[in-house]
């Protein structure tokens, strides 16, 4: 589990905070950053679409630990707009309608 601050990659920034409610008690950060990157897998046997960085806005969600607050263990993946970012993590099923976002 990491700080959000060293999950962040060179020209990465935090777009918004929130928090959220696992198993409607455990209080639990969201952040959504963003990177005029979007990071692809690496991987050789992946199609270069996949494979290769491009330089694209993205928008990336990291869950927090259920844990430790302010500590990050979880991806949620990337999205091409702060809109598009924050409706994904708002219809997470089980916690997604009690995000609460920071202003």
């Amino acid at each position: 589990m990491l700080p959000i601050a060293s999950v962040l990659q060179p020209m990465q920034n935090i777009a918004k905070h929130g928090t959220f409610l696992y198993d409607g008690t455990v209080l639990c950060d969201v952040c959504i950053t963003y990177s005029d990157v979007r990071f692809g897998s690496g991987d050789e046997e992946d199609a270069p679409d996949l494979r290769d960085d491009m330089k694209v806005a993205t928008y990336y969600v990291f869950f927090g630990s259920t844990t430790e607050r302010g500590r990050y263990n979880a991806a949620g993946g990337g999205y091409s707009s702060l809109e598009e970012a924050i409706a994904n993590v708002e219809r997470r099923p089980g916690f997604g309608q009690s995000v609460t976002w920071d202003d």
